[in-house]
């Protein structure tokens, strides 16, 4: 099956300049010692299932309710 509808254009073909891409692993940008990991290993700790339950109409390609917690407390 082929894909014919394509969502994104090629803004390439219209200008000089071409679209930036962002990385897609930021693992190695984020030092070992920073407050996130800290604060991203507390949260994954805890038991968030009141939580889910809350918010379970959230569609699959959204952030989940415990990275949207994370930025919250961040």
């Amino acid at each position: 099956m082929r894909l014919t509808n394509i969502l994104q254009g090629d803004y390439s073909k219209i200008t000089v300049y071409y679209q930036i891409k962002l990385p897609l692993e930021l693992e190695h940008m984020i030092p070992a010692n920073d407050s996130v990991r800290l604060l991203s290993a507390f949260v994954e700790g805890m038991d968030l299932s009141d939580l889910y339950t809350t918010y379970d109409r959230i569609r699959k390609n959204q952030a989940s309710p415990r990275q949207m917690l994370k930025i919250m407390i961040y």
